[in-house]
């Protein structure tokens, strides 16, 4: 882990709509802009100290959720510090406090899943969600990208599951969060191995996965190769631009090439070269994923604003040319359409929900095929 060079108010400006969106209301965001001079260190103008002041704050006045949001801005945007780690701590406990009890609109279980990786099994923390009445037979895997994890996904696996009446199975990217080991080209298989395990403990019901950024590289590498039965990547890069259309990483701004390097695993920022080789890896072109006859034809819904300031427009539009995929660009809107992400999000549920999969009816039918053992 490694500290990098971002200026605390260009993050803001970039990301105060991400930590509202987590359920940080909008003023407390404003508190914390102003009193922050300081991306790493721990005086009085520092991030750790403001956002864990306002986190305690919280805790005092028995507002559980929101202290466990706040502790996640806290140690955003990575572990790079040890004030970081105690920061990702605490939001776990506050995090516990606040969906312990009946008063949870969903119900709701932290879980640790034995997931298949590599001939063994790697312990794998999970947050479960459903719809209290009239489940939906089928699951839906949720997943965030480099900075943002499944605590800071709450309020939209709630959302999710009251909508959709799918169970909604939240879990940090590869990576990320408290899954084990670095990114990596091919940490797919942590996923696979999760929905394996999915497959097992609810037979017969449909499994899909909707990522967000980064998480929706991972939604689309999941359809390509048929280990789901339907996906939603929302501003993942693919590297479906192909080369006509690189990645500057280290040009990225809002410091995601240290955000990037972190997740990685990676001790320092690297020389260009070696950081753009890294991301290369993970191109699903390069891989041979997107060529012809190498596809599952599992529907995919891919989507992002049409002014990514992350990745390019092409990541999203030419998975257009694989089969039984729909493209959307959402105008006016950048990464992952984050200034219109509800009705994004109301259409990716309507979207699903029509997939031959996850059609009413299907799922009961399967569930009586495995009862009956064919």
């Amino acid at each position: 882990m490694f500290t990098f060079d971002v200026a605390p108010a260009a993050l803001f400006e970039e990301r105060a709509r991400q930590f509202t969106a987590w359920g940080i209301p909008a003023r407390t965001v404003a508190r914390a802009r102003d009193g922050i001079t300081d991306m790493w260190g721990t005086g009085p103008g520092g991030w750790v100290p403001v956002w864990g002041q306002l986190a305690r704050e919280a805790e005092a006045a028995g507002q559980w959720l929101r202290a466990a949001h706040l502790w996640g801005a806290a140690r955003f945007p990575a572990l790079a510090t040890p004030e970081r780690h105690e920061a990702y701590e605490r939001q776990h406990a506050a995090y516990a406090r606040a969906t312990a009890g009946p008063r949870l609109p969903v119900r709701f279980a932290r879980g640790t899943m034995e997931v298949p990786l590599d001939g063994g099994t790697v312990r794998l923390p999970v947050h479960l969600m459903a719809r209290r009445r009239s489940r939906r037979p089928g699951v839906l895997m949720l997943s965030g990208g480099v900075d943002t994890w499944k605590v800071e996904l709450h309020r939209m696996a709630v959302a999710t599951a009251l909508a959709t009446g799918l169970l909604v199975v939240c879990v940090d990217m590869p990576g990320t969060g408290e899954a084990p080991g670095p990114l990596a080209p091919d940490a797919d298989r942590l996923l696979s191995g999760l929905v394996a395990e999915i497959r097992r403990w609810r037979p017969g019901e449909p499994v899909a996965y909707l990522g967000l950024s980064f998480g929706g590289h991972w939604a689309v590498k999941l359809a390509v190769r048929g280990v789901v039965d339907a996906a939603v990547d929302i501003g993942g890069p693919t590297g479906a631009a192909g080369p006509e259309e690189p990645i500057d990483v280290l040009g990225l701004p809002c410091g995601m090439p240290g955000i990037l390097g972190n997740a990685l695993g990676l001790e320092s920022l690297p020389e260009a070269a070696e950081i753009d080789g890294m991301l290369d890896a993970f191109s699903l072109r390069r891989q041979g994923l997107l060529g012809p006859g190498a596809d599952s034809g599992v529907p995919l819904l891919a989507a992002n604003g049409a002014h990514d300031q992350f990745i390019p427009r092409a990541d999203t539009t030419r998975l257009a040319d694989r089969p039984g995929t729909t493209v959307w660009i959402v105008p006016g809107a950048t990464h992952c359409a984050a200034e219109h992400i509800r009705p994004l999000l109301a259409a990716c549920w309507a979207w699903l929900l029509t997939r031959p999969a996850f059609r009413r009816g299907h799922g009961r039918a399967r569930l009586r095929q495995v009862a009956a053992g064919t």
